[in-house]
């Protein structure tokens, strides 16, 4: 009996020091620490860039905007995806809009019914996913049209005297 209550005051006792003291420091050894993500280091390549655009930047938007019209084109005659030609118009409109961006105010005055057109041809797209193929070709037509006058007016040659 006596070591029955030895051993209760004793576990009593142990109790009463494990409330006061607490565990804290024991919890802290088993609970995960959130692991800290570092910065990625940025580095900034400060470029001195030329006042007039390059031939070269130029030309290459010119072929892009020809490239992505082609197929475009291609996309509709062969009924390939409707994402493919959504993607096709997308970027000739965002390359055209980097040609535009080298054009002082009468060359954008020029190539801005030409903007507007193509515009028109990408919500045509977007307004009507499973067209007929008598809209197909009038498209096709459309772009071709469009194409053409492009190539004949905005080559660089003919759009050297507009760049700023």
């Amino acid at each position: 009996m006596y070591t029955v209550r030895k051993i209760l005051v004793f576990s009593l006792i142990l109790a009463t020091l494990s409330t006061f003291c607490g565990c804290s420091s024991l919890r802290k050894k088993f609970i995960r620490k959130k692991k800290q993500q570092k910065e990625i280091p940025v580095y900034v390549d400060f470029k001195d860039y030329p006042a007039k655009p390059s031939r070269k930047a130029y030309i290459d938007y010119y072929l892009f905007v020809r490239g992505w019209l082609d197929d475009l084109t291609e996309t509709l005659e062969r009924g390939i995806s409707y994402k493919r030609q959504r993607r096709a118009i997308n970027e000739a409109i965002m390359n055209l809009e980097q040609m535009i961006s080298f054009y002082n105010t009468e060359g954008k005055d020029k190539i801005y019914p030409l903007y507007e057109e193509l515009v028109r041809i990408r919500q045509d797209i977007k307004n009507s996913p499973n067209m007929s193929q008598i809209r197909k070709n009038s498209l096709i037509r459309r772009i071709k049209n469009f194409k053409r006058r492009f190539e004949k007016n905005f080559n660089y040659t003919d759009a050297q005297e507009w760049m700023s």
